[in-house]
């Protein structure tokens, strides 16, 4: 008793005090002697541990335990006899617990009066027990001890259980997320998939029109050319006819040689429009001086177009590099645009000078101006402005003027104001040269067109 007393008071020291609210460990005592119950529970009255104390349960043989532990699987240590309503019906009951139940995380211990009919070499062996004491050697600090590392243990096995159970939940739900995800992903690839083969079909399409309206183009170059020509040349010697005989007629045969004109600078404006969407056209870049091909151009519409004025301020040995001939149907477009689009008796202004790291030629003009709404789409293909019906155009010229530039590396913009006129900047790259390496405009090509020369056609506007 004196043990006893001396052990409880150990066990306070060294661990909290049980506490009124929480829950007792449950023991199972499974023994046929009731001298063995009474002290069992006596032994363990007064001792806790974690601040929990211990409540006994009692079973007189190995089927009453069976069936407890049936009914209670949480119950974390037994006590358990070997000889009781048989010899070895305590081994049949750890049997009964492993394999029957499968309740591997009670702990059990085994005590028994008659080691000699259970060997403890053996029956560690030979069972799933986790500790064997014989009941002559089990004092209160030794069952104290064991109950002690049997609930150690059955805690971390509940534990890892529990840990095991919330991964495998969510393993579970991460492969259920992983499923959705992959089934997002598959579909999302499928309309993907679906998309591609919409757009491959489309770009097949769309490479097939292309090759279908050069085609066209190409038709109807070598088809109407022929035709143009003999109704112009037909016009030329009625006019001659007619100068003395019907002077009243040369305006009328003069406008249908207007229209001839007209429709062969349409045909070479989508040519060249063409060649230069599809990339066939390469640039011979060179250095050459800028004045003077705009001085050449100024001259061409001082002589077709007289009812306006015209000025050029460019700076003195002012040299681009670029293709001479692309840049010269460049200036002749804006500068055919702002004298369309202008009244009569207005001047249009050409301003060539460097500007930082590029060479700026501007083209302005003081004609109707371009709607706000229109300026986003000024460059696009077919694009007329909503103010320029009446006038005629292909919506094409503005278009090739930002083609042309941006194959050389430039920027085009254009800023414009209702009813007040728009000017259009060109930026392109300056000579790489010291010096500008001047080219005779004659001599390169760059002449002056004719009134009837298709190069004035191609001049006509977005607008």
């Amino acid at each position: 008793m004196a043990e006893r007393r001396k052990l409880s008071l150990k066990s306070r020291g060294d661990r909290s005090a049980p506490s009124p609210s929480a829950p007792p460990w449950p023991i199972l005592i499974v023994d046929d002697d009731e001298q063995v119950h009474q002290m069992t529970q006596v032994i363990l009255r007064d001792l806790s541990y974690q601040g929990r104390p211990f409540k006994c349960i009692g079973a007189m043989s190995a089927t009453e335990a069976a069936a407890i532990l049936d009914l209670q699987p949480e119950i974390p240590v037994v006590l358990l006899d070997v000889v009781m309503e048989t010899p070895d019906a305590g081994l049949r009951l750890v049997r009964h617990i492993r394999d029957e139940l499968g309740n591997r995380r009670v702990r059990i211990i085994l005590r028994t009066g008659q080691p000699g009919d259970a060997p403890e070499r053996d029956v560690v062996l030979g069972y799933d027990i986790n500790d064997y004491k014989s009941k002559a050697e089990l004092t209160a600090q030794k069952m104290f001890t064991a109950l002690v590392a049997a609930l150690r243990a059955w805690s971390d096995i509940t534990t890892i259980e529990r840990l095991n159970a919330e991964l495998s939940e969510l393993n579970t739900s991460l492969e259920a997320k992983v499923e959705d995800r992959t089934s997002e992903l598959r579909e999302s690839n499928e309309a993907l998939a679906r998309s591609k083969t919409r757009a491959e079909t489309a770009l097949l399409r769309e490479t097939e029109a292309k090759n279908q309206l050069r085609q066209f183009l190409s038709m109807v170059s070598h088809e109407f050319r022929t035709p143009l020509a003999i109704i112009d040349s037909s016009a030329q010697m009625l006019r001659i006819r007619v100068e003395k005989s019907d002077p009243g007629g040369v305006a009328r045969l003069d406008t249908i040689r207007g229209g001839v004109q007209r429709l062969l600078g349409l045909i070479d404006t989508c040519l060249a429009d063409e060649q230069l969407d599809s990339g066939r056209i390469v640039l011979h870049e060179k250095s050459f001086a800028i004045g003077p091909m705009i001085e050449v151009t100024l001259a061409h519409y001082r002589v077709a177009s007289p009812t306006h004025l015209y000025r050029a301020q460019v700076a003195p040995d002012l040299a681009v590099w670029g293709d001479p001939g692309m840049i010269a149907l460049v200036i002749n477009n804006l500068v055919g645009n702002a004298v369309k689009y202008s009244p009569a008796g207005s001047e249009v202004t050409v301003v060539a000078a460097q500007d930082g790291a590029d060479l700026a030629i501007s083209v302005t003009d003081q004609g109707m101006g371009i709607p706000p709404g229109d300026l986003p789409h000024i460059f696009e293909r077919f694009h007329r402005a909503a103010n320029s019906k009446g006038i005629p155009g292909s919506g094409i010229g503005l278009h090739m003027v930002r083609q042309i530039v941006e194959m050389h590396g430039g920027a085009v913009t254009v800023d414009s104001r209702l009813n007040a006129g728009s000017r259009f900047t060109v930026r392109l790259r300056p000579s790489p040269g010291p010096g500008a390496e001047g080219i005779d405009p004659v001599q390169d090509g760059l002449s002056a067109p004719a009134p009837d020369d298709t190069v004035q056609d191609l001049g006509e506007g977005n607008r």
